[in-house]
């Protein structure tokens, strides 16, 4: 059953707006439009499925909440306001519908009159769907594929990137694909034959070694074993570096620097340490 109703707000129903909506809905008469007033507080039990909302002037965005409450979802609304209409009146009715509720709202007349239809989603207010999670099975198909009775060669496992609209993959290009050999080369690591590591892989005293090491290398010879490089009372009085590294901090500094662990400091800058750092752990 179609239920209808006039919303009347500022004075009495136009009787031209009553003529406007029994044109458009051929099914109704007269006598099934209820007529209710817009400035009731609670809205009517009854849920319209086709509705009139007449006034004198313009609605409020309020009145047509109102009126949305009212309406059954997927019911027709026709405004009336008997006021002169304008471009921009029109264009803050139709955004005041949509804010309420309505939507597809469209200009229905231009004869002086603002007469403007628009309509309710088929859903009501707080209506809830169910989402499904799940991922989808895998096809029957490939679960009833044979199995394979030789073992298929491994392929290299290679990068790849996402596929072109035509399913295709591209292959990741190899980086030293793309260098020369003179490239390799200027890039293999060139030891100096110093305090960093000699061209054996073992690390050495740079020629006129001045830190120490050349002294301990000739001990560990003279005794038959290696000893470890330490500092001594006139290494801190009277720093010295043939490498030229020592004085920038460990970030500069051979792996077996005597001065490692040490700020850094100035050519010549005599170090204060503690009076107990040369002593030996008890």
């Amino acid at each position: 059953m179609t239920l209808a109703a006039c919303f009347i707000s500022g004075g009495a129903a136009p009787g031209a707006a009553l003529e406007a909506l029994l044109a458009k809905e051929t099914t109704l008469s007269l006598s099934s439009v209820e007529l209710v007033c817009t400035q009731e507080t609670a809205s009517p039990s009854t849920k319209y499925n086709i509705v009139l909302a007449a006034s004198s002037s313009a609605h409020s965005q309020d009145a047509l909440a109102r009126v949305a409450r009212s309406m059954a979802p997927g019911g027709r609304l026709y405004v009336y306001e008997a006021s002169p209409s304008g471009s921009s009146r029109l264009e803050t009715l139709k955004k005041d519908l949509l804010l309420s509720g309505f939507v597809d709202a469209t200009e229905l007349s231009s004869s002086g009159s603002v007469w403007v239809g628009a309509q309710l989603p088929q859903w009501g207010l707080g209506a809830a769907a169910k989402l499904s999670l799940k991922r989808p099975a895998a096809p029957a198909a490939a679960a009833a594929a044979p199995a394979v009775t030789a073992a298929a060669p491994a392929k290299a496992s290679v990068w790849k990137l996402g596929g072109d609209e035509d399913g295709e993959e591209e292959e990741l290009v190899d980086d030293d694909a793309l260098l020369a050999p003179e490239d390799k080369a200027a890039a293999a690591p060139k030891y100096p034959d110093d305090c960093e590591v000699g061209a054996g892989g073992a690390r050495k005293a740079c020629k006129n070694c001045s830190c120490g090491r050349a002294e301990a290398e000739a001990e560990a010879e003279a005794g038959g074993g290696k000893a470890k490089v330490a500092l001594t009372a006139d290494m801190l009085d009277n720093p010295t570096s043939a490498c030229g590294n020592c004085y920038l901090g460990d970030a500069f500094r051979c792996g077996t620097c005597p001065y490692r662990g040490l700020p850094a400091f100035e050519p010549g800058q005599k170090i204060s340490l503690a009076a107990n750092l040369l002593a030996a752990d008890v």
